[in-house]
């Protein structure tokens, strides 16, 4: 089983958007999982996706952004400690609290989503994977007895929030077959019953049925979003949503306008910290 990569840049200023323009410059690699705390970034993949070779030129592409540059890497088995030592905490989002296995139990009244902290991206603490739990509770009429798509699905965080408020079929698809195990199991500690996981990427959705899927999530990177994004739209159903993340908002007026010209309907875009969730509807 293969390692880890770790690409760390460190700058000495105190601009708060280096960490956004910096991952925003990443996104272009394979990395699935990042870390920033006030003056760095850490940027995770698996070592078999990036070689040497693609060292320099990620190294180019933010060295006007950052001032110290490290490559390091990190054992598969010793991620877990690393995350619960230097990152995972607790997190709350609307009625959902996100915990690790080696937390104590949530409060009484949350909905509880327990993930095992690997690399798999999808903890909730990551701007996009927040804003995206927030649409779906803010529309949770949409997932009471749907169907529902999750696109890029990392941990499974979404697919099994998108259970928890009542779908009643949920498929989650991911391009890393490690990612897949990881989100398997986390379906077992959360005890889903309407979920399955598949390794793949957009193809996988092929023999679907036209509209068929009740609510699409996507949250992914922007160039995978406009590529594969009619393919969403053909198994979506008139009249329902798409949600949208792993964006930033430089990448907003790209994928509304692409949207549009597939017959959807843009809804409404939120914001944090620079990261956006969009929201569109498909036009029946």
């Amino acid at each position: 089983m293969s390692n880890f990569i770790c690409f760390k840049a460190e700058w000495l200023s105190d601009e708060d958007d280096r960490a956004d323009i910096i991952t925003a410059y990443l996104a272009e690699y394979p990395f699935t999982h990042f870390e920033s705390e006030s003056r760095w970034l850490k940027a995770f993949a698996d070592e078999n996706d990036i070689s040497e070779e693609e060292y320099e030129g990620i190294e180019e592409a933010v060295m006007d952004y950052c001032d110290r540059i490290e490559w390091s890497i990190v054992e598969r088995e010793n991620w877990n400690e690393l995350w619960e030592k230097n990152f995972f905490d607790p997190l709350q989002v609307g009625d959902f609290y996100v915990r690790a296995t080696f937390h104590p139990e949530a409060p009484e009244g949350t909905r509880a989503i327990t993930i095992e902290p690997r690399m798999s991206f999808g903890t909730g603490h990551h701007a996009t994977t927040r804003l995206m739990l927030t649409a779906m509770q803010e529309f949770a009429q949409d997932f009471v007895g749907s169907k529902v798509l999750d696109m890029g699905t990392g941990t499974g965080i979404l697919a099994i929030a998108a259970e928890m408020l009542g779908a009643t079929e949920v498929l989650g698809v991911e391009i890393d077959d490690w990612v897949v195990d990881n989100a398997n199991d986390n379906l077992k500690i959360n005890q889903t019953n309407y979920n399955t996981m598949v390794h793949g990427d957009v193809k996988a959705i092929t023999a679907v049925p036209n509209d068929y899927y009740d609510v699409v999530l996507a949250n992914i990177h922007r160039e995978v979003i406009l590529s594969d994004m009619m393919a969403y739209i053909r198994v979506l159903k008139g009249g329902h949503k798409l949600f949208l993340s792993g964006l930033q908002v430089a990448d907003e007026t790209l994928i509304v306008d692409h949207a549009k010209s597939l017959s959807m309907r843009h809804l409404k875009t939120e914001n944090t910290d620079g990261w956006l969730m969009i929201l569109l509807e498909k036009i029946a």
